[in-house]
Formats: structure tokens, sequence, C-alpha cells
């Protein structure tokens, strides 16, 4: 059977042209984190904590990927990082301490 279209793979193909939605989530995070002095957020929110984002970036949602282009079009390091234990825990860390 051909590989058909569904909701979820339609959703994904426009958010990817317009990610701003989960940038702006992301960025109103990365905004708290800096006003607490921090230099580090980490979310699991738009499939970052899901198995999609599990191996190579170019191989991720469209959608993720988007994402991940934007934030680092603004300046911030941005990486899905990966913990193996019992289970496999996925989350995207953004970062922005200088690298002086």
């Amino acid at each position: 059977m051909a590989d058909r279209m569904t909701a979820e793979k339609a959703r994904d193909l426009a958010r990817a042209k317009d990610p701003s939605f989960a940038v702006d989530e992301i960025l109103a995070g990365i905004e708290d984190a800096a006003r607490e002095g921090k230099y580090e957020y980490s979310t699991r929110a738009h499939g970052f904590g899901s198995g999609s984002c599990y191996g190579n970036e170019d191989k991720w949602p469209a959608l993720n990927q988007a994402i991940i282009k934007e934030l680092r079009k603004l300046g911030f390091a941005a990486r899905v990082r990966v913990h193996e234990g019992q289970f496999v825990d996925l989350w995207l860390e953004v970062t922005w301490a200088s690298h002086e």
C-alpha cells in the first residue's frame, strides 16, 4: 500500500513552512530562563521528546528541522540531546553562552 497522506503529515508539511508558532513558544521559555540567569533551555514540546528526533537530523520531521534552523539563525546553539538508560529520553537543548 502506498504511503498515504494523513492529517498529521499534512500538518507537519504546513507547519514546516512557518515554524514561528513553535519558535515563539521556545523563545518565551528561553527568555524566562535568561531572566533567571541561566544560559540553557530544554523542552520536549513540538515532538522533540518523541522518537521521531532520534538519529540523524536530516531524517527528523520537517517541522523539527525548521525549528532548529530558525533557532540557529537567531544565534542559538540548538541540538537534540539523548539519554539512553532503561528508556531513551530525548529533548531539545538550546544554549546561548558566549564563546569568547
